[in-house]
């Protein structure tokens, strides 16, 4: 009786690490996508709280409203940018999922495998207990008679 070995268990192995990285790539782009977009409701949340801090001055002065013209293109410039990078990661994180996915499906094909051989190495490991319990009874049978 020899022990189960599964031939392609450094396969399996290796299917299974390239899963692990799949899942750590995916939450590392995931996690930059939720900084972009955390960064880009914090400038929304400056800029309209900057609106609301001059709305309520009970004069504007000239000198103040030049930088804070600037300041609002700027804001829009970095809107801009963090839009676009968000669009970037988006689809870095969809590539990354489907990755993930098709790691998953090779290493669930593997391990269904192992599970099918395992299943035919006990089977056939049963069969020859049986046998070997079969001869026993028969040859304890025999000798009795004698």
């Amino acid at each position: 009786m020899t022990p189960f070995r599964f031939r392609l268990q450094r396969v399996l192995a290796f299917r299974q690490v390239q899963f692990q990285v799949a899942e750590s790539e995916y939450h590392q782009a995931e996690t930059r996508l939720h900084a972009i977009q955390a960064q880009y409701a914090a400038l929304a949340a400056m800029k309209s709280e900057t609106r609301n801090s001059v709305a309520r001055l009970p004069i504007v002065a000239g000198r103040i409203l030049e930088p804070l013209t600037y300041w609002f293109h700027w804001t829009e410039t970095e809107a801009y940018r963090l839009m676009k990078l968000e669009q970037a990661l988006k689809l870095e994180v969809q590539k990354r999922r489907e990755a993930l996915v098709v790691a998953q499906r090779n290493v669930r094909l593997l391990e269904k495998l192992h599970d099918n051989r395992h299943a035919e190495w006990q089977s056939a490991f049963d069969r020859e207990i049986e046998e070997i319990a079969a001869d026993s009874i028969n040859s304890r049978y025999v000798r009795d008679r004698l």
